[in-house]
C-alpha cells in the first residue's frame, strides 16, 4: 500500500504542474515537435520571461527536456 501512496503523490505533483492553461497550450506546441522558446512566445502569445517560467516548472517535473 504505501507504494500505492507515493505514486498516487507523484501523480498529484505532475498534475498539479500541468494544471496551469499556459503550460497545457505549451505542451500541446511541444507535442507536434520540438520548438525554441521565441517559437513557442509567437504560438502562444505569451511574453518570453512567462513561457520560461512555465518551461522551468515543467522540466522541474521532467515533463520536458530542454538542449
Amino acid at each position: 500500500m504505501p507504494e500505492r501512496n507515493i505514486v498516487a503523490k507523484e501523480l498529484a505533483e505532475i498534475l498539479s504542474v500541468i494544471s496551469h492553461p499556459a503550460r497545457v497550450r505549451i505542451i500541446e506546441e511541444l507535442g507536434q515537435g520540438e520548438k525554441d522558446v521565441s517559437e513557442l512566445v509567437e504560438l502562444t502569445g505569451l511574453h518570453q520571461p512567462t513561457v520560461s517560467q512555465h518551461l522551468a516548472a515543467l522540466r522541474s517535473r521532467r515533463l520536458v527536456h530542454d538542449r
